[in-house]
């Protein structure tokens, strides 16, 4: 059953052996992150010609529905056309770039859905698009499809860097632990910055956004980085197991996020309002 028995063919080895390695020992695996990874120069290219020749300013609303299909769903295609030979005769929601998929499509929606009204409200961020219908509970839904590219690399990137600095055998969670809150500030604070060269994403002080901003989007990626390279360990996931990981990442982070915004408040401002209770318009 698709829920319960995913391809038997395909077992992920992750021994100790491997760690020193940047892609995966498993064939399939090893696959996947090289097309995710090639694929993550191609959408960053995609990206810097829309905002470095400034084609944004003649964008409708629908012409960022297309923008954010073509770099979203290669994500899904791409995998499928390019697998390996082990597994071309595996169904492709058996494989692993399917799991990676439906993880990441899971948390990039809960993500946009609900997380990005913690955004909206501590860090008092917006997005000005035309957005025309095109709107999910006051989120563009471009977002929603740009992210699923964005989270596939930092995810897929995250995974091969941990590995070949040996961090994936459990050893030395304290040097595991302390590098991913490294990684994860450092992937908050570059997002951040090549970002603001966008206009349609606004925040009332710039200082604050790079600096504790990003410490507060880091708290994404600290848990998510904790996870996501351990997918397939030992044994390929299912499904089920696969969505109901990233459900409890998301829930963890929407956790993390209202501690912040309950102890901490919001960058600027006095709102502590519950974030997602009342949709923002923007």
């Amino acid at each position: 059953a698709l829920w319960c028995h995913p391809c038997s063919e395909v077992v992920m080895s992750k021994s100790s052996a491997h760690a020193a390695q940047w892609l995966a020992a498993d064939p399939a695996q090893r696959n996947a992150e090289k097309v995710f990874l090639l694929y993550s120069l191609v959408w960053i290219a995609e990206v810097a010609v829309v905002v470095g020749l400034r084609w944004y300013e003649w964008f409708s609303a629908g012409d960022y529905m297309i923008l954010g299909a073509i770099i979203g769903l290669p994500c899904f295609i791409l995998p499928a056309l390019f697998a390996c030979k082990e597994e071309r005769a595996v169904p492709y929601w058996h494989r692993y770039a399917f799991r990676v998929n439906v993880w990441v499509l899971i948390l990039g929606y809960i993500g946009n859905h609900f997380i990005t009204h913690y955004f909206y409200n501590v860090l008092q961020a917006r997005y000005t698009v035309p957005v025309g219908p095109y709107s999910i509970n006051g989120v563009p839904m471009v977002m929603f499809l740009i992210t699923h590219a964005y989270f596939c690399s930092y995810h897929i990137f995250a995974t091969v860097l941990l590995r070949r600095l040996g961090l994936l055998d459990g050893k030395d969670p304290v040097r595991q632990l302390a590098t991913v809150f490294a990684m994860a500030y450092i992937t908050a604070l570059l997002e951040a910055v090549t970002i603001s060269a966008f206009p349609h994403y606004t925040y009332p002080d710039r200082y604050l956004m790079y600096t504790v901003g990003s410490a507060f989007y880091a708290i994404y990626f600290i848990v998510t980085f904790n996870v996501f390279p351990f997918m397939d360990t030992p044994t390929p996931w299912t499904l089920r197991r696969t969505a109901e990981n990233s459900l409890a990442c998301s829930m963890a982070v929407i956790v993390l996020m209202d501690v912040w915004r309950l102890l901490l408040g919001p960058l600027v401002g006095d709102t502590v309002a519950v974030p997602y209770a009342q949709p923002v318009t923007v």
